[in-house]
């Protein structure tokens, strides 16, 4: 597998280990390391990171890899924009996996597809690898388009990530807000509950890239694309988790995605995947 990955990590060595097993059948080529350096404040932290990259330093396979390991914490939100930024500057376009992420091995391939076949459209702004319900989406073809982010497994472009606003400026001007709200949200509790989460991004509460990329990718109209069966799930939902130890472990299973893929006819949102999301956040 040639297309580039960059595997994010941090203190959690079950999980990298995890990955890692899963990634052997697929056995990238090109692979870009990410680690957060230890919390001076914490007790063990330190430790915890060396074990993950002694791991990072042996891959089980034969493969070029680019490393960058913070020597100091950054906090997730500026290490992974930076980390993001680095990794798509180099290679142009790319698979993006977090430590807690385990994909099945179609969902490379599936990727790899996408990445090319819209390459140059600037509405899709991601490729993502679940869309978080356990069972399969009702839509013919084998993807669909939807406003939403979902970064638990995920691939874009260098002209998408361009994009990305770490200020937010799209929800700090109240035009482009009401405008967002108007053609993307439409219902009054999607609208609240983005507000929320907004404020929360903005005063330190939730130290969030994945929320600030998804308000960048509205602001410009942009769009994604969700598989209509899981080809990811998050193996990291426990109590040391910097982001997901407040969420409860989905229950779903991996598919296999067959090829080739059956392709929607028009790019165009479907409200129905809008719903689900909606229903399940809001």
């Amino acid at each position: 597998m040639n297309r580039p990955v960059l595997l994010v990590h941090y203190n959690r060595p079950f999980t990298t280990r995890r990955q890692l097993e899963a990634l052997i059948p697929v056995a990238p080529r090109r692979i870009w390391i990410l680690c957060d350096g230890p919390r001076a404040q914490v007790p063990g932290d330190a430790e915890r990171v060396s074990q993950v990259r002694a791991l990072l330093d042996t891959i089980p396979w034969d493969c070029e890899v680019k490393r960058l390991y913070r020597r100091t914490n950054l906090g997730c939100c500026r290490n992974m924009a930076e980390g993001i930024t680095w990794f798509l500057n180099d290679c142009g376009a790319g698979i993006i996996l977090e430590d807690d992420i385990q994909p099945h091995p179609s969902f490379f391939s599936f990727c790899d597809e996408l990445l090319d076949r819209y390459a140059d459209n600037s509405e899709v702004h991601a490729i993502s690898g679940q869309q978080g319900s356990p069972h399969p989406l009702r839509i013919q073809a084998d993807y669909g388009f939807t406003d939403y982010f979902d970064c638990w497994g995920w691939a874009t472009w260098r002209r998408a990530w361009s994009n990305y606003d770490p200020l937010m400026g799209a929800w700090r001007d109240r035009t482009q807000w009401h405008a967002i709200c108007k053609r993307v949200l439409r219902i009054r509790r999607a609208c609240l509950y983005w507000w929320v989460m907004f404020c929360l991004v903005d005063r330190g509460k939730r130290d969030s890239w994945a929320y600030r990329y998804l308000l960048s990718i509205w602001k410009v109209g942009g769009c994604t694309i969700v598989p209509r069966q899981n080809l990811t799930k998050n193996i990291g939902f426990c109590d040391n988790a910097t982001q997901t130890a407040h969420l409860r472990e989905r229950e779903m299973q991996l598919a296999e995605q067959d090829f080739p893929l059956r392709h929607p006819h028009h790019l165009r949102i479907d409200p129905t995947i809008n719903q689900w999301y909606e229903d399940q956040l809001c």
